[in-house]
């Protein structure tokens, strides 16, 4: 084969079909994100979250507002110091190396695939409220804003390669392992694919500024609806590293929106002298963005910029207590939060992936709150002393696709590559919660912290003046 016939399949054959693949969806920013969308309240971080069947500070706007019937006239606010560390949602080598003798090409991974991990630190005030009863111990109105979300990250993936065996196997090769290509006998040699390095930076904040109301319907049950205006502002950016290929551009892909929707919530609440039971459901909202691909220099690539949503998600618990004497409070909680939904709205970029027909997917995740508490409260004043456990499951998006013959189908050697480096990746994130609180009966003060040796620690302190 002659050498000017062996260049031009080497770059058909390396770098096109690489830079089919290199951008691995809408903002490629978005595919790295553990998004959490947690609950204020340092009450019920120290009990582990397990609140919805107890209710009674003024989180329950968010929480479970039917616990607002039993609060009286109150102004609140919390701070608090938010860290996050979690993995990327991709396998990745650190740099790629290619050779060619003869008619034999190979792609050499340098390192073993790795995860890489991200982290964001935010201080911020959580929440804040004011709480106004309108008829005493019977029908409360609450006025509140809250934070869902407030990440401020990046990180950085390598390149990397896939190998496609003969059976159309498929495999990430290890650190100094080949992938090779014979272009003479291609029906018995390995295909492979190579992906690009990325270097990804993103905000994403969500508030919601609302009100609420809590009723009571008799001496145990009550009923609440809340409310509110929900904020988005996301900007997120990555820069798609295509210097390895002769005469590409680089790519930057970027996802821009400051949108408002609104949520909705309802709780039911029951509470006796032993027993407490809690259901409460907030909606999702959605929030426009728009996404653009561009090249180095700046242009933008029409045919490949859309609008999307990005959407929180919709979130469901059920809860009980038990309440075994005067001092003990015992509880847990089920919640169920549809993160299958935060993507579901958006496009690739890539034209190659998007007629493959694969789907960036997230799973839906069930958490389990334990939570304990002994305190010594009469008349609001007194002190608490807290602690709990509650599991998150990793819910990074993923591509689950099947694939055939990768050597002769091209769309199938993008499911071959795609299905590696963004397998499904589930572990059990373990949270332990302590907390302490104090009043003088006019002022309260609560302290929580949450820590995991997985995903950073976090400090919330809140202030309650009863007026």
């Amino acid at each position: 084969m002659g050498e000017r016939r062996v260049i031009i399949l080497v770059f058909f054959l390396v770098a096109v079909p690489a830079v089919n693949a290199h951008a691995q969806s809408d903002a490629y920013a978005f595919t790295g994100i553990n998004f959490n969308f947690t609950n204020p309240g340092a009450r019920a971080r120290g009990i582990g979250g397990a609140f919805v069947a107890i209710a009674d500070d003024s989180t329950a706007a968010l929480a479970n507002p039917a616990g607002l019937a039993y609060l009286g006239r109150e102004a609140s606010m919390e701070w608090i110091q938010d860290e996050e560390e979690y993995p990327v949602g991709q396998l990745t080598h650190d740099g790629v190396s290619t050779s060619i003798e003869g008619t034999r090409i190979s792609l050499t991974g340098e390192s073993d695939p790795y995860r890489v991990t991200a982290q964001s630190t935010s201080n911020r005030v959580n929440f804040g409220s004011v709480l106004l009863p309108l008829i005493r111990n019977k029908l409360t109105l609450a006025m509140y804003y809250g934070v869902l979300a407030d990440l401020d990250a990046g990180f950085l993936v390598g390149d990397g390669v896939v190998c496609v065996e003969a059976d159309g196997t498929a495999n990430l090769p290890g650190g100094g392992e080949e992938c090779t290509l014979d272009l003479l006998n291609p029906d018995g040699s390995q295909v492979f694919s190579r992906y690009f390095g990325q270097t990804a930076t993103y905000s994403i904040s969500t508030k919601a500024l609302g009100t609420g109301i809590g009723y009571r319907i008799g001496d145990y049950w009550s009923l609440g609806l809340s409310l509110a205006l929900g904020q988005t502002r996301v900007n997120a950016r990555s820069l798609i590293d295509l210097s390895s290929v002769a005469s590409a551009e680089d790519r930057l892909e970027l996802s821009s929106g400051d949108d408002e929707d609104l949520m909705y919530g309802a709780g039911i609440l029951y509470r006796s002298d032993r027993w407490g039971f809690g259901l409460s459901w907030r909606s999702n909202s959605r929030y426009e963005l728009t996404n653009s691909l561009m090249t180095e220099d700046g242009q933008v690539i029409d045919d490949r910029s859309f609008p999307g949503r990005f959407t929180v998600p919709e979130r469901t618990s059920a809860g009980l207590a038990f309440f075994p004497g005067d001092n003990w409070v015992i509880a847990t909680e089920i919640t169920r939060i549809s993160y299958s939904d935060v993507l579901s709205q958006m496009d690739p970029f890539d034209r190659t992936i998007e007629e493959a027909g694969i789907q960036y997917r997230i799973k839906d995740v069930t958490e389990l709150h334990l939570g304990l508490e002994y305190t010594t409260f009469s008349e609001r004043r007194g002190w608490s002393i807290r602690g709990g456990w509650w599991r998150d499951m990793t819910h990074l998006p993923f591509v689950n696709e099947s694939y055939s013959d990768p050597r002769n189908v091209e769309y199938d050697l993008v499911r071959a590559e795609q299905s590696l480096v963004r397998a499904p990746f589930e572990e059990d994130i373990d949270h332990f919660t302590v907390g302490i609180g104090l009043s003088s009966g006019v002022v309260r003060l609560d302290a929580a912290a949450d820590w995991t040796d997985k995903s950073g620690v976090d400090f919330l302190v809140s202030g309650v003046w009863y007026f």
